[in-house]
Formats: structure tokens, C-alpha cells, sequence
């Protein structure tokens, strides 16, 4: 019972520290995973904002369809501080006009003076700020429209920019871009074939917007979506921030992709985890086993007390009969109580000559005695010296091929012949009909050893071999045996190099084949 505990308690902590490191595996590469994918995310969103500056690059230098250098005009009308949304208000002139500017040809921007209205603390200030700037916008129109004649303006626009106090982008960079989208329009298409490019092994696709948002926005907005093995990501770039006009990407990130960029990892991973479970396996196979040979062992301990207890048994009532004087004078009596003690002291060296041959082939530095002799004369005497058990009729047939001398040791193959000959006497009925063939073809001995035995259920086929196994299907349980015979054979056969099977049915016998390297 403290073994069987200790075993249970050996099994339960294999499998829950199995459990651990796999799930420890498991979570380690799934965070892999999330950092290969995150890598990915940003190769992909680096791509798309250099195609972008690519293709702006490439708008540039085309020819000028509104502004130049000469004849553009840009004016800051207002700015003013929203201090509920904590945001700082700009409201913007942007124009054209034909031929050159006013004055200077020279100048890039009419010098009309700049009117801010600064940041107020109170609401009331703030409102009276509002209407005095109100009054000086329209007088800055006013005066704007004195200095400007209504037909040399070719392009005129206004645009009310709020932005947060801390992040003031680049005003000349955003005016750029506006000029850049009226001078060169901004298409897809063509944005698409720079951006394939690029992402050759990603699915995409892109489609202009107009944002409804006010909030100004001059920044690339990346969004993740999707699951953690079917991601996506979407990237917003502005290229016309002052109307509020974006190019949205939308990229399918491969999950086959980036397995394969940690594919080292994953194969390391999946080598541990499979080494544990080979571990894991074999331990418990093992255990399995080691607990099978510890029954095997009980029971073998009981089957030896129960047939060597039947011999000494015998012994001790022939030594009492010897012991009676009186019963000595019957000729006929003695004779029988010799004859009987001497079966039972056969069995008994039998029993101790198969535990000393076991345990001679057990030992790995037992050498065997190999030599060339002749397998039909060795055989012959065998069967000649073969004694036949009382109640038994046994006919043994015998086959060789034209070539008779084998390599290998004699003494070794006389007792694998002899024991399986015993098993097949032993497991039969009455009448015993026994075939040995010896067959020497492409350097192999070939010996077989057939029998019409009462045979060997197909479960138990694969355990007869183990040592200390005895089979279910016997006529007679009170069969001497030990169950060392068929596994002693194996352990014989291994040590030639060579291999045995064993084929048989319940009621027709059985068939063991042995070969044996020439």
C-alpha cells in the first residue's frame, strides 16, 4: 500500500510539473508571439508613412496649377485660447492671387498686421474678447480687401484650426500639404502601386476620407483590430490636414508570417515540450513496468514456494517410507517410492537449473562460446536424451536443409531447442505431435518449433516472453512451471543477434520462429 501510494504520488507530480512547464511554454510563446506581431505592426505602419512621404516627394516637383513662390499669401486673422476645451483657436487666410504680389515681388506674404487676442481667465473676459475680435476680423477684411482688388484674387480660403496648447505643429508644414493637394491632387491609385511595393506579402487596402471630426488633426493615427491570430491594422495619414482629408490603410497582418519569423523559437519550444512528454512517457512507462515486475516477482515467489514445496513434500514421504522397516521388505513399493523420488528431485533440479541459466544470461559479461557445428546431430542426441513424461505420447519430426553446420554457441542453441520442445510437451494434450525445422538460407538459421498445444490466447502472445509470466490457458493448473522458459529462450536468441516471433491459436497450437544470423 506505500508503494502504490508513493507511485500515485510520483505520477501525480510528473504530470502537474509536465503541465507547468508546458503551459509555461505555452505563455512564453504566445507573448513571442505578441512581440513578433507587434514588430510587424510597426514595420507595416513605418512602410505606409514612408510610402507616404514617397509619394509627396514625387507630387512635388510637378507643375504649379494655383500657387508658386510669387503669388501666394498666407495670414493669420485670429488666434484666440478656449479655455472649457483647453485648446488654442487659429483662424487662417490662405490665398492666391494673379500675376505678382503688391508691393515686393520678392515677398512670399502680404505684410498685413497680425491681431491676437491673448488668454483670459475670466468667462465674461473671454466673451468681451470674442466681440472686440469680431470687430477687428471684419476690419482686418476690410482693410485686407483695400490692399487686395477683388480681381487679382485667384484662390481665396479660410480655415479655423483648434488644436490642444500643448502639441502647435508645424503651420508652414500643414500649409505645404495644402498646396501640395490643389497643385498635385492626391490619388489613390498611384499611392497603392508605391505602397505594394512595399508591403509585397501583406493584403491591404486603402480608400480616402473626409473627417467629420473638428478637432484638428496633422499626426498618422494607427488603430489595431482583429484578433491575436486574425489581426489587422488601420493607419490614418493626413495629407491635406487643413480640410481634414485622409488616406486610411487598412493591412491584414499574416499570422502565418509571423510564425514563420520566430520559427526557431516555436521549433525549440515544440522540441522541449516534446522532449518532456518523451520524458514524461517514459517515466511512467517505467513505473509501469517496474510495478509489473515487482507483481510478477510476488507472484513468482509464490509459484517457487508452491512447486518447490510439492517436491520436498514428495521427498519427505519417500524418506518416511524409506524410514519404516517393515515396508522396506515390499520390492515393489520401494521401487515405486525410488522411481517417485526420483521425478520429484528432477523437478527440483530443473527448477534451480532454470533460475541459474537465467541468471547467467541476465549478466551482460557472460560470453557466449561460439563455434561451427553440426545443428542435425546436435538436435538428434537432443531428442534421443529427451525423457518423455509418464502419461504422454510425444512424436517429434525433424527438417533440416542440405547444409547442416552453423555458426554459433551449441550448448546455448541445444537448450533453446530443449526448451521449447518442453513447453510444447507440457502445454499439449496426451497426444503430443511436435515439427523442428532447422533451415540455413541467405546466411540465417531458421529455427522452428511448431506444436498442436492447446495455444495461446492473442493477449497474452506478447507477455509469455516477459519473465515470471505464465499464461491463463492451461488444461491443468497444477502444471509445474515457473514462467522463466520463454523468456529465457528470448534472452538467448538476443544474445546471437538474432530475433524471435511466436504465432498461435487457441486449440491448433503454436508456432515459434527463431533466426539466427550466419
Amino acid at each position: 500500500m506505500i508503494m502504490e501510494r508513493r507511485i500515485k504520488i510520483v505520477w501525480m507530480l510528473s504530470i502537474v510539473a509536465m503541465l507547468l512547464i508546458t503551459g509555461g511554454q505555452l505563455y512564453w510563446l504566445r507573448n513571442q508571439y505578441q512581440y513578433m506581431n507587434d514588430e510587424q505592426i510597426d514595420d507595416i505602419y513605418n512602410s505606409i508613412l514612408q510610402t507616404a512621404g514617397q509619394y509627396d516627394s514625387i507630387r512635388a516637383p510637378q507643375p504649379k496649377k494655383v500657387f508658386n513662390k510669387a503669388n501666394m499669401f498666407f495670414y493669420n486673422l485670429n488666434t484666440y485660447t478656449d479655455m472649457e476645451g483647453m485648446t488654442t483657436i487659429n483662424e487662417l487666410i490662405l490665398g492666391a492671387l494673379k500675376g505678382r504680389n503688391l508691393d515686393n515681388a520678392d515677398a512670399k506674404y502680404v505684410d498685413i498686421e497680425s491681431i491676437t487676442i491673448h488668454q483670459n481667465d475670466s468667462a465674461d473676459a473671454h466673451k468681451a474678447d470674442s466681440i472686440k475680435g469680431n470687430a477687428i476680423k471684419k476690419k482686418t477684411w476690410a482693410k485686407l480687401d483695400s490692399l487686395i482688388p477683388q480681381e487679382r484674387v485667384l484662390f481665396l480660403d479660410s480655415f479655423r484650426i483648434a488644436m490642444p496648447d500643448k502639441a502647435v505643429p508645424n503651420l508652414n508644414s500643414i500649409i505645404n500639404l495644402y498646396k501640395l493637394e490643389l497643385d498635385a491632387p492626391f490619388v489613390l491609385q498611384q499611392f497603392d502601386s508605391l505602397l505594394a511595393l512595399r508591403l509585397d506579402s501583406h493584403l491591404f487596402t486603402t480608400r480616402l476620407k473626409v473627417s467629420r471630426d473638428t478637432s484638428f488633426q496633422w499626426d498618422p493615427v494607427m488603430r489595431r483590430e482583429g484578433t491575436l491570430l486574425n489581426p489587422y491594422v488601420e493607419v490614418s495619414y493626413p495629407y491635406n490636414p487643413l480640410k481634414h482629408q485622409f488616406v486610411v490603410a487598412k493591412v491584414e497582418i499574416s499570422a502565418h508570417a509571423v510564425l514563420v519569423r520566430m520559427g526557431w523559437q516555436l521549433l525549440g519550444s515544440l522540441c522541449l515540450i516534446f522532449l518532456l512528454g518523451v520524458c514524461l512517457l517514459f517515466q511512467i512507462k517505467t513505473i509501469l513496468k517496474q510495478r509489473r515486475i515487482d507483481e510478477l516477482r510476488k507472484s513468482f515467489v509464490n509459484t517457487m514456494i508452491h512447486e518447490l514445496k510439492r517436491p520436498v513434500q514428495a521427498l519427505k514421504m519417500c524418506v518416511a517410507f524409506l524410514n519404516d522397516k517393515s515396508l522396506r521388505t515390499d520390492e515393489k513399493a520401494m521401487d515405486e517410492v525410488i522411481h517417485d523420488s526420483m521425478s520429484e528431485l528432477d523437478n527440483l533440479s530443473a527448477y534451480l537449473s532454470k533460475l541459474r541459466d537465467m541468471t547467467r544470461a541476465d549478466d551482460e559479461h557472460t560470453q557466449l562460446s561460439i563455434r561451427t557445428f553440426n545443428i542435425k546431430e546436435t538436435l538428434k542426441k537432443l531428442i534421443r536424451l529427451y525423457h518423455v513424461p509418464e502419461g504422454k505420447d510425444v512424436s517429434i519430426e525433424t527438417h533440416f536443409s542440405e547444409e547442416t553446420l552453423v555458426t554459433a554457441d551449441p550448448v546455448h542453441v541445444s537448450n533453446i531447442i530443449s526448451n521449447l520442445i518442453e513447453n510444447a510437451v507440457k502445454y499439449s494434450d496426451t497426444s503430443v505431435r511436435i515439427a523442428v525445422d532447422c533451415l540455413l538460407h541467405d546466411h540465417q538459421l531458421t529455427i522452428r518449433v511448431s506444436d498442436n498445444g492447446i495455444g495461446i490466447p492473442a493477449s497474452e502472445q506478447t507477455r509469455v516472453f516477459d519473465k515470471f509470466y505464465r499464461g491463463s490457458n492451461f488444461p491443468d493448473r497444477s502444471l509445474p512451471g515457473i514462467g522463466l522458459g520463454l523468456s529465457y529462450v528470448k534472452l538467448l536468441v538476443e544474445a546471437h543477434h538474432g530475433d524471435i516471433s511466436l504465432t498461435s491459436q487457441i486449440g491448433k497450437g503454436t508456432e515459434i520462429e527463431i533466426n539466427i544470423p550466419q
